[in-house]
């Protein structure tokens, strides 16, 4: 711990925002390690405590730390950031993000498919679904619950290895991901939810329903997905509008 430099033409906040993000980044903090008071962090710094303030308040915007009412500030759990822009997987995602990607296979089944599923996937007769549950972990965190829907046509999949990346494994099979929809919205988490992503039963999570096509622009797969947004983070990046 080093005193901050009051000459440096870097303002006091600056420095103190580049020293804890630094005592993160070494391993000195970790996540869920409770960070000093403002009153301790003004003393062991030798300055005021609306400078520490304004540091700790940078930081908790930013999402590196927490505040809890009447506990105290702590080091935030990492998030994976997925950018919303670009047609991505689970996995490709982690991979950028320097993350270890998991899946753990919750259930399979050729299940009767709904209005919705009929409409979106171009569906005929009586024709079923292919459903795929799972649990999407970022090194070794549980973070998402997804449902994946495909026309049965798909149903080759049940030969493969559910536990590695569903893209990876329609790409073998000849058939390249070309974009699609998404939304997303709030809903509250339920008691399965709430025990597998490590969340209280009620918690807001992310829900995010997709609708995906081949580069040819057949449907593949819709997917609903509930996510603990306390781990993730949907980036958007946008552009001046063309008048």
């Amino acid at each position: 711990m080093n005193k901050l430099n009051k000459n440096s033409s870097t303002a006091l906040y600056q420095q103190l925002i580049d020293e804890i993000q630094n005592m993160i980044f070494q391993g000195e903090l970790s996540e869920g390690d409770r960070l000093m008071t403002e009153t301790e962090l003004s003393e062991a710094y030798g300055v005021s405590r609306i400078t520490v303030r304004k540091a700790i308040e940078f930081l908790v915007e930013e999402g590196i730390l927490i505040k809890k009412q009447g506990i105290g500030t702590f080091v935030a759990q990492k998030k994976l950031r997925r950018k919303m822009d670009v047609f991505m997987g689970f996995t490709r995602s982690c991979e950028l993000d320097g993350k270890k990607p998991g899946t753990k296979l919750l259930s399979t089944e050729l299940a009767r498919a709904d209005a919705k599923d009929r409409e979106r996937l171009k569906l005929h007769g009586s024709e079923k679904i292919l459903k795929i549950r799972r649990i999407r972990l970022t090194d070794d965190v549980p973070v998402i619950i997804e449902e994946n829907h495909f026309p049965q046509k798909y149903a080759f999949l049940l030969g493969e290895d559910l536990e590695n990346s569903l893209y990876q494994m329609l790409s073998d099979h000849g058939i390249q991901m070309g974009g699609g929809n998404r939304r997303v919205s709030i809903c509250p988490a339920t008691e399965e939810e709430a025990q597998i992503l490590g969340v209280a039963a009620g918690d807001p999570l992310l829900f995010m329903q997709d609708w995906c096509v081949s580069s040819e622009g057949e449907p593949v797969h819709t997917c609903k997905s509930v996510i603990n947004p306390q781990r993730y983070v949907l980036e958007i990046n946008t552009v001046p509008e063309v008048l």
